[in-house]
């Protein structure tokens, strides 16, 4: 009786019992929920990216078969040539920022070694040495295999998180200069 006014054993399972469900759904979160957002996201980049590239050579080979014969234009041809060199350039960092930053590489903390059968394991074999806190241990190892998870998952995501937003900036710094490179050239050539 003197244990049990000491120690709530029952409030105390109840509190894992929620702080598991918690974790739980925290690491689903990180898991699923943000890994598909990004999966989407690095997924468009990578679209936007290969078609503004495409359009930069094939730009690239336009003004050049208009300017070739035009040695007046010899000058803006080479200024646009730098400039949709930049174009490209960014292009192409974006796209490995992008690459990188794809959730299917790695990165992610499994709750258990081999199978789920762990914790089975360490469960009989303390409950077979008659341990009177079975259920309280156990769910503090699996809060505890949660919690640690669910950091090196935030950790993860938040790092390809920035990755993302890196080949967003050079993606836009890329269209830029195309869009400034297309401008130089339609004003110099039609005007």
């Amino acid at each position: 009786m003197a244990n049990e006014t000491k120690y709530d054993s029952k409030g105390y399972s109840k509190t894992l019992d929620k702080l598991v469900t918690l974790a739980e759904k925290e690491y689903y979160v990180q898991m699923v929920d943000i890994n598909r957002h990004q999966v989407v996201v690095s997924r468009a980049i990578l679209w936007l990216l290969v078609v503004l590239i495409g359009f930069d050579f094939a730009f690239v080979e336009w003004m050049h078969s208009k300017l070739s014969t035009n040695t007046e234009l010899f000058s803006v041809m080479v200024s646009c040539l730098v400039i949709i060199s930049l174009a490209i350039v960014s292009g192409v960092a974006a796209f490995g920022f992008a690459i990188l930053s794809i959730p299917a590489i790695g990165g992610y903390s499994k709750l258990y070694e081999n199978s789920w059968a762990e914790y089975a394991n360490n469960a009989y074999t303390r409950w077979e040495s008659e341990d009177q806190f079975v259920y309280e241990t156990e769910m503090n190892t699996l809060l505890g295999k949660l919690d640690s998870a669910c950091s090196i998952g935030s950790t993860t995501n938040h790092n390809r998180g920035i990755k993302l937003r890196i080949a967003s900036v050079l993606s836009i710094i890329s269209a830029v200069f195309t869009c400034i490179t297309f401008i130089v050239f339609s004003f110099n050539y039609y005007l």
